[in-house]
């Protein structure tokens, strides 16, 4: 009995392992597909909690829109241009933000300029004119602004955006100061930008600040460290231009940024002669008596100010920029390349004297290359108390770029453009010593080189030091009458500047925030010596603005 029933255990034990084996691989089986129904409601669920979220913050943002609750505002050592933002207007894919403020201000200088609330920094008059005997005061909203942005989030690492904003310093046929002024809207800014996280890549396309243009962090487009100056045209030896521009932008880690512009070109030409030759073309001519050279700029067409000097530009202005942000500090460094064009004319027989004279002659393109290397600095010396800037910009036909527009080329014998050695600077600190108020204090200086030559008895170039100035401090009746006398040649060496000014809250909340603020500035401006001397002449400006800004 014993051995049978051993036998019978011994048989049935395979039989009894493999229906086992069996039954955990059914187990396994059910068990991997149970996870895998899981896995599809969990996804689901996700899917389900993000739709959920999104339809919440379109809630939200319908109910904050319907409140008309502004959340606060930065400080003005933020942005000048917007220092209040608006609420967010947002439809199925576009964020749209406001922007701007509504100015009432005030100018007094002591020579009379002729200028609205954007000071003719390198223009102040000389003695010999009876603008210099006089004082100025104009009340102006010109300087008020609207700005729009679009924003539109494609994925969370790439982005779309667009910015617009006016002013009203633009001046139309119809705009006056006897009755209904009228100011025309003026274009500050209009481009778009593509902004890609992810390869740290951003793109600039329009109308903005040059990349030349202090940046406040990284190279950040509405970042710019813009003076917080009353003054539209900012401080003599500030770096700056808004132009058309197409811009890259790689970042390396949120301190070092890397970019490159390619922005339109213009060319300040700083040419007088001491005899000027007769010639035609365009509206500006200059040339030498010796031989027959004639330089032509071009006329403007009809989408062109009549008045503008058009320059024969043919290659773009190119700039790199380097910002570092390492943790206490922003610092940039800058390079730039110019590229000069002019057309001339040399006629056969002697020189070319116009008028009803027919003259034939040979035309050539003259090219010159200009250049310029420089840096800044955003300290926070005390934070959130004093903060420090500085700009610099030193080469070859770069006055274009300081505030003050000094020239950039001067024209030689042959008919060519002639770069000019130019440096300029500015620095500036800026403290908030008490909760809604800021104080300013800016100085700089712009400066150029004399480029001069003497062609037999005419007298060319800039700052010449044969050129007459003789008649720069005497009045007569035909400067009265308002011509500049021809023994005045008086070409600009150098302007420095000092400004001071604050900007204290009147209320914020809200409701908006209103703004009061006021600025004392001394200009000064040296002309290079000449027969009679080297004349200077110079200016004390106080300005007042009151700003609301809604947003």
């Amino acid at each position: 009995m014993t051995s049978t029933a051993l036998f019978a255990a011994w048989m049935l034990n395979p039989l009894t392992a493999s229906a086992q084996s069996a039954s955990g691989a059914d187990k396994l089986e059910r068990l991997e597909r149970q996870t895998e129904l899981l896995q599809k409601q969990i996804k689901e669920l996700k899917g389900e909690i993000v739709r959920t979220r999104k339809r919440t913050d379109k809630v939200e943002a319908a109910q904050a829109t319907a409140a008309a609750a502004p959340p606060p505002a930065p400080s003005p050592a933020a942005s000048k241009a917007s220092l209040f933002k608006a609420p967010q207007f947002e439809t199925d894919k576009v964020k749209v933000t406001l922007g701007g403020f509504v100015a009432a201000e005030s100018v007094w200088r002591q020579r009379n300029e002729v200028a609205d609330i954007g000071s003719n920094l390198g223009g102040i008059p000389f003695p010999f004119s009876p603008l210099y005997h006089e004082n100025e005061f104009h009340g102006s909203a010109r300087q008020s602004r609207i700005s729009l942005l679009a924003e539109g989030q494609i994925d969370p690492q790439q982005a779309l955006a667009g910015y617009f904003e006016v002013d009203f310093l633009g001046a139309g046929t119809t705009s006056n100061f006897n009755q209904s002024n009228s100011w025309a809207p003026r274009l500050r800014h209009g481009y778009g930008t593509y902004d890609n996280s992810y390869w740290g890549v951003h793109v600039l396309a329009g109308q903005s600040w040059s990349l030349l243009t202090q940046n406040q962090v990284g190279i950040t487009p509405r970042k710019e460290n813009i003076p917080l100056t009353i003054d539209a045209s900012y401080v003599d030896g500030f770096n700056y231009t808004r132009n058309w521009q197409v811009r890259f932008v790689k970042d390396f880690g949120p301190q070092v940024s890397l970019g490159i512009s390619v922005e339109n070109p213009a060319t300040i030409v700083g040419a007088s002669t001491a005899t000027a030759p007769a010639g035609t073309g365009g509206n500006f001519t200059s040339g030498s008596l010796v031989n027959g050279i004639v330089t032509n700029f071009n006329n403007p067409g009809s989408s062109f100010l009549s008045t503008a000097t058009i320059t024969t530009d043919q290659a773009p202005d190119v700039i790199e920029k380097a910002a570092f942000d390492p943790g206490w500090g922003h610092y940039e460094l800058i390079g730039l390349q110019r590229f000069f064009s002019n057309g001339t004319l040399s006629c056969f027989g002697g020189p070319c004297i116009g008028g009803s004279t027919v003259q034939s002659g040979q035309t050539s393109n003259k090219s010159a290359f200009g250049w310029g290397v420089g840096g800044s600095v955003l300290l926070p010396v005390v934070p959130k108390y004093l903060e420090f800037t500085g700009n610099v910009l030193y080469g070859q036909g770069i006055g274009r770029y300081g505030a003050g527009q000094l020239a950039d080329v001067t024209i030689a014998p042959d008919g060519s453009l002639t770069p000019l050695t130019g440096l300029t600077a500015m620095v500036g600190v800026i403290g908030h010593p008490l909760k809604g108020l800021d104080v300013y204090a800016y100085g700089g200086i712009e400066q150029v080189d004399a480029k001069s030559f003497n062609a037999g008895t005419t007298l060319l170039g800039y700052g010449n030091p044969d050129f007459s100035n003789v008649g720069c401090v005497v009045p007569t009746p035909s400067s009265f009458a308002g011509a500049t006398p021809a023994n005045c040649i008086a070409n600009n060496r150098r302007l420095t500047e000092l400004t001071v000014g604050f900007w204290q809250n009147l209320y914020k909340g809200d409701y908006g925030r209103v703004a009061v603020g006021g600025q004392y500035e001394y200009i000064r401006r040296d002309a290079f010596e000449g027969l009679g001397g080297a004349p200077s002449t110079d200016d004390n400006i106080v300005m007042t603005s009151l700003r609301y800004y809604p947003f």
